[in-house]
């Protein structure tokens, strides 16, 4: 039986218990329930392992850094109803999971902990959970599953746990996974109609299906880079002088429209900061140079609420994308609940309010479309979204594509879109690819200026969006497996074995095993050689293609080892051969 240490951060205590739960149908794993007996501001509990096979720690949030900790600064999750999610793992150096911890609580303030314990010379790694601000009476169920599997595997089995039972509050409809342009980095704060009009035009000849027209469209004048003039929520004349007619010329070109708001903010030269001076969790200068609205007043609510709903009725808005959720938090200048709120707690309110979001849009729309962006990456929170999108990482094609993987790994039943991809007008079409094959596996979001990118760019990016479309299903959708995950994914793959089909992406210089599949094997790693293992010695059918899908080379061969020269963002395709 694992031993725990219940403390309060500092000293041990007696008012909670930490007991085994006999489970026949839990998978394997270990599950301990968690009995709080008395109110606690923190309660941490511990246990250690044989400091032994496994290389790295992944967690939702982690981004980059899959490193072991010392004791001094453990690796650990911040995870609450809007923030984060209570799941860690500890991978082996083969890429499948050594152990995998998780709270069934995926509301609760809470964190998930690791640290090399190299100070005790007990050759241990500790692991940790912590609650915060829970109340005497409160039940949790610990889920710690020692069983080796591939990590999207395993990770898949916790988000089950999670949703099993839980409804949506919003549909996923199919244009959830249609390739969107947005607006944030092509045109920033200074989105204008004509200009953006003419883009749309050639984002809709190029596959495009979606559009986020983001920030500045509310922001008469030139931007601010902060949110000082956000919050009264008008079209800025200036920009759009006919916001209507904007929104029907999108429509019209077969474009869904969403259109972008920073939910908590009122900025301080606003009518709704002066409405709402009085009714904020805090205020920001400096960097957000705003109020942030203090949900809990139901009129507070009731505002954003109409507001969307104004858009939706008088422009026909397909969607929204809800901004900066994470910042309706507490801090030292947040007034106490009085007889005004109506829920008593700022993470209970922001469920209100998305329940309150959802219920008056999807009454208009059923199939209306709502964009999240990480870290918003829990099971509670995603009931309230159809689109989640990776962190912004302007440039990063390899943060791009870990965190397009760690979401497609991490959760179900939402179109997982990469940040938007960003690039210059004189980048080589080469690098611009590989951009595009490292957000692969999700549906892509690109925000470059059309009208200024060159044809070959142009070229490229509709041979892109065509391959994605014809093979959306199991790029999007497929069984996916991401190998080497303390390396941030060396090779993709997605696959349908219906199908019989497989897509991969090497991202660096690695191998395809041929298994019978019928299989694009795509070059992101930057040289121009991919090699094809064929153990079995099976004769093969190769056909090579470059960047655009132009077919280059066609030859067979039952070697055991194949070198193809692949043109860096290009691919091959292998199948066996026909005779």
């Amino acid at each position: 039986m694992m031993h725990f240490t219940v403390t309060d951060g500092e000293k041990d205590i007696s008012s909670a218990a930490v007991l085994p739960l006999p489970e026949p149908q839990c998978g394997g794993a270990e599950l301990y329930r968690i009995i709080v007996n008395a109110d606690a501001p923190r309660l941490r509990i511990a246990w250690t392992e044989p400091m032994r096979g496994h290389i790295a720690v992944w967690t939702p949030d982690c981004g980059r850094n899959r490193g072991l900790p010392q004791w001094f600064h453990a690796q650990k999750t911040d995870a609450c109803f809007f923030r984060g999610a209570p799941v860690l793992a500890a991978v082996r150096p083969d890429g499948n999971t050594h152990c995998v911890v998780s709270l069934d609580d995926a509301a609760v303030h809470s964190s998930l902990g690791y640290y090399v314990d190299d100070f005790s010379e007990r050759d241990t790694v500790v692991f940790f959970a912590e609650l915060f601000d829970v109340g005497a009476g409160y039940e949790t169920v610990l889920r710690i599953d020692k069983k080796s599997a591939p990590l999207p595997q395993a990770l898949g089995d916790v988000w089950r746990r999670w949703t099993a039972g839980i409804e949506k509050a919003v549909s996923l409809p199919e244009d959830a996974f249609a390739p969107l342009y947005s607006t944030w980095y092509a045109f920033h704060q200074d989105p204008k109609q004509d200009a953006l009009t003419q883009e749309l035009r050639l984002a809709a000849g190029l596959g495009f299906r979606t559009v986020i027209l983001d920030d500045g469209w509310q922001i008469e004048g030139g931007g601010t880079k902060d949110y000082l003039k956000s919050g009264d929520w008008t079209p800025a004349p200036d920009k759009f002088p006919d916001f209507a007619g904007f929104v029907q010329s999108a429509h019209a070109l077969g474009l869904k429209l969403l259109l972008w708001f920073s939910v908590p903010f009122v900025g301080f030269e606003t009518e709704a900061y002066r409405r709402f001076r009085d009714k904020l969790l805090y205020a920001e200068r400096g960097y957000i140079n705003a109020g942030t609205l203090d949900i809990r007043y139901p009129d507070v609510r009731e505002y954003l609420v109409g507001t969307y709903l104004r858009f939706i009725r008088d422009y026909d808005i397909d969607g929204l994308k809800l901004d900066f959720i994470d910042n309706f938090r507490e801090n030292e200048d947040t007034p106490a609940y009085n007889g005004e709120m109506d829920v008593p707690t700022v993470s209970g309110a922001v469920r209100k309010l998305l329940e309150e979001i959802c219920a008056a849009a999807v009454g208009e729309k059923p199939d209306f479309l709502f964009e999240y962006r990480q870290h918003y990456v829990g099971p509670e929170i995603l009931r309230y979204g159809n689109l989640l999108r990776v962190a912004d990482c302007a440039f990063d094609a390899v943060t791009n594509r870990i965190g397009a993987v760690d979401l497609r790994m991490m959760t179900r039943d939402v179109a997982v879109h990469s940040d938007m991809l960003y690039w210059s007008p004189t980048e080589t079409v080469e690098n611009c690819a590989l951009q595009l094959l490292n957000v692969m596996f999700s549906t892509p979001q690109i925000s470059v200026r059309l009208t200024a990118a060159g044809e070959e760019q142009r070229r490229l990016i509709g041979a892109f969006l065509a391959y994605h479309r014809a093979n959306r299903e199991i790029l999007t959708r497929g069984e996916l497996r991401a190998s080497h995950p303390e390396s941030g994914y060396s090779a993709v793959s997605a696959e349908c074995a219906e199908k019989n089909r497989r897509i991969t992406v090497l991202y660096s210089d690695s191998a395809a095993r041929f298994d019978g599949k019928n299989e694009d094997v795509w070059n992101a790693a930057g040289g121009k050689t991919a090699v094809i293992q064929n153990e079995d010695r099976v004769r093969l059918s190769v056909r090579v293609y470059d960047c655009f899908g132009t077919p280059l080379q066609d030859f067979r061969s039952d070697d055991a080892a194949i070198a193809v020269s692949v043109p860096a963002g290009g691919y091959l395709n292998m199948r066996r051969a026909q005779d």
